[in-house]
């Protein structure tokens, strides 16, 4: 009887420990997703062409590729909720200071701050689930954790050009500050330490940094991120310029990709833990992503809608089985190292594509060529995907 509730309380206290990772990323994320629509204000602003202006999307990803891997091994030294609560605290900093900065380099250096609590939160959070819930509903519990970005990014986006033409490109950081704030509140509050209820790998930190299956997952983050982050940047510069769009209705259109992975993330995670295959969901995501990013470079009006929402739903097949990887190779007890090794592959894509894509915009001009450059993304994750060992 006693086991019984035991086990009937951690299945209520994981829901908690889900919501409070959630919420963490959210909070990252969103500050993360305002800048998009505000980019043209902040070049109007400070003089900046497309490239330089790309670094306020990269600068945040950078610390991930320096920080990601030691923030794993800080989890597991100093737990998850000491860490964690650093983490929004850098996160509501870097917000108020891009909020109140006075030039461009210290708009950057708001955006620097973000970034260091992005690179702990993106080890922290994932390994929180690892520690609460059986092996067999990691998938569903990665896929409800995977839609975090998306959330973000379809709320990040509307209000952050609503509230950029009633108060300018600075008031929405100061929302990005009290998002921030209340989810350490509710970090700090619900988390502890969890009871790691599958079986342990018997390895080593050593032996889990070496680990060439995790770095092969990293990289179907890596292109993964440089593909998807690239067009949630860049789409509503290019649809506002190429297809003659309002700013606030090229904003939109560019969330539609986040709006449909929302619902479907969830979907392909638990279809991935009913049917204990992960690898075909992260090929076939990346093969249609590919498809989709071509189509787009020659689509405008209607179709284009249409296809934004099919790149939506097919990107979504990727984050949930990315997500479990980690944790299936590892074990809960080495996850954090694993997701601080696939956070460091997520930022450096991410971080090289989008000033690259802002270059090649400011070089060509050219619709059609950043489009087919995110499609060539997409089929390089493809065949990385392929040589996956995991069924």
């Amino acid at each position: 009887m006693e086991n019984h509730a035991k086990r009937g309380e951690r299945f209520r206290r994981r829901w908690a420990m889900l919501f409070a990772a959630f919420f963490a990323f959210v909070a990252y994320a969103f500050a993360f997703q305002e800048a998009p629509p505000l980019i043209p204000s902040i070049i109007e602003e400070f003089g900046v062409g497309h490239t330089e202006a790309g670094f306020v999307m990269s600068i945040v990803l950078l610390p991930g590729i320096l920080f990601a891997l030691p923030a794993g091994l800080f989890v597991a030294r100093f737990g998850i909720k000491a860490v964690g609560f650093v983490s929004l605290a850098c996160v509501a900093l870097g917000s108020l200071v891009t909020a109140t900065a006075n030039s461009f380099i210290a708009t950057l250096v708001g955006r620097l701050i973000l970034g260091i609590g992005g690179a702990i939160i993106i080890a922290a959070a994932p390994a929180l689930i690892a520690e609460w819930f059986e092996r067999e509903e990691l998938g569903k519990a990665m896929g409800i954790y995977g839609a975090n970005m998306p959330f973000a990014t379809v709320i990040a986006f509307p209000v952050a050009s609503v509230l950029m033409v009633a108060y300018g490109w600075r008031f929405p950081f100061y929302v990005g500050l009290a998002v921030g704030i209340a989810a350490a509140a509710v970090f700090t509050t619900v988390v502890e330490k969890g009871p790691r209820p599958w079986q342990e790998r018997n390895l080593n930190v050593w032996q889990a940094i070496g680990n060439l299956e995790i770095w092969k997952v990293g990289l179907v983050w890596l292109f993964f991120s440089a593909a998807t982050l690239s067009f949630t940047t860049w789409a509503p510069t290019l649809l506002e310029r190429y297809q003659n769009m309002p700013g606030v209705y090229a904003s939109f259109l560019a969330s539609l990709l986040m709006w449909a992975a929302i619902f479907c993330v969830p979907v392909y995670g638990y279809v991935s833990d009913k049917t204990r295959r992960r690898k075909p969901f992260a090929i076939a995501g990346s093969l249609l992503m590919t498809l989709i990013f071509a189509a787009l470079a020659f689509t405008s009006d209607l179709p284009l809608v249409a296809l934004i929402l099919a790149l939506g739903i097919t990107a979504a097949m990727i984050p949930p089985v990315a997500s479990v990887l980690p944790a299936e190779i590892l074990g809960p007890r080495l996850a954090s190292t694993g997701f601080g090794i696939t956070g460091i592959c997520l930022n450096l894509g991410a971080a090289l594509a989008q000033p690259l894509f802002g270059f090649l915009l400011d070089a060509t001009k050219s619709y059609t060529l950043c489009l087919l450059g995110m499609s060539t993304l997409s089929v390089i994750g493809a065949i990385v995907a392929y040589t996956l060992k995991s069924r």
